[in-house]
């Protein structure tokens, strides 16, 4: 075991630094709710602990350049506050589901994200939102959108010296733009998803002018489903049940043998048959869940 520094920077400069310092010997903590649970069972030994809630820097939610930015210390609770996050109902809908109410007031969408685990809710939200992540340095700055930054189980392309300065969002362009988040648990709350969808759709009537599909628990990382994109894109929503039916399938098998959907870790038969058999019910769900908030702002 190792002697373990304790560090509470007050700038993003001095995190950078420590970081630089550290690199793959220290973890970054924002809520500890991942973090402190793997130190405490012994998966992993740093060799620094870097808390980042009083780095000023990383507390902010605003809006610029046609982008909210979130802030990579920014709590669930302070996203459900923030009148920017109202947009954002896929989002504001999975940070509901994630924990409870004292968990959502120390963790943080990007500890989320950055534990890289196919059942987070928040990582399935932000991809259907088409979110990107800035990861800083002491370097400099580099954006990854967040279907590129998870690269498999647990592991981001974060560098040694890199932490999540903020989170990147494009504004919602209109009315006829909703997102929805949509969860399937063995209970209501408190619970890993067995299998979740998250949805942003465009219509122009009742048709479907573009979609972003975001599947979680499926696979060992966040799966943007693409075909299924393009087959729903150009189809009436009413019309949508039906081509995720025949595409959903399909889906299973697009990344050919060992990294197909499905294949987060070596599961029974029979499991891997419920997913395959709930995941297109889930995203049609979502798909429905958003046309009625286009609907409600209509009317």
């Amino acid at each position: 075991m190792v002697t373990t520094e304790f560090y509470s920077p007050s700038t993003l400069v001095a995190a950078l630094e420590l970081l630089d310092q550290y690199k793959r010997q220290a973890v970054i903590v924002n809520g500890g709710t991942d973090i402190v649970e793997r130190i405490a069972n012994g998966t992993i030994d740093p060799a620094a602990i870097i808390y980042i809630q009083r780095v000023a820097e990383l507390k902010e939610i605003r809006e610029s350049d046609g982008v909210v930015r979130i802030g990579g210390a920014v709590t669930y609770e302070e996203v459900l506050d923030s009148p920017l996050s109202s947009q954002f109902s896929a989002l504001k809908q999975a940070v509901l589901e994630v924990g409870s109410p004292a968990i959502r007031v120390v963790g943080t969408p990007a500890g989320n994200i950055g534990t890289a685990v196919p059942a987070g809710d928040c990582s399935v939200a932000l991809m259907a939102l088409d979110a990107e992540v800035v990861a800083a340095s002491k370097q400099g700055e580099r954006v990854i959108k967040l279907a590129d930054f998870v690269v498999d189980y647990r592991r981001t392309s974060l560098a040694a010296n890199e932490l999540i300065k903020e989170i990147r969002i494009p504004v919602i362009p209109g009315v006829n733009t909703a997102s929805a988040f949509v969860k399937l648990a063995n209970r209501k709350a408190q619970d890993i998803a067995q299998a979740s969808a998250a949805v942003r759709l465009t219509v122009e009537g009742d048709v479907c002018r573009d979609i972003v599909v975001a599947m979680g628990s499926i696979n060992k990382v966040t799966v943007r489903a693409r075909s299924l994109e393009k087959i729903i894109a150009g189809k009436r929503v009413a019309d949508a049940a039906d081509a995720i039916k025949s595409i959903v399938p399909a889906e299973v098998a697009l990344g050919g043998p060992g990294n197909e959907l499905f294949a987060a870790r070596p599961t029974a038969k029979a499991e891997r048959e419920y997913k395959e058999a709930v995941i297109g019910v889930v995203v049609e769900r979502a798909i429905k869940k958003a046309y009625a908030e286009v609907l409600g702002r209509r009317n």
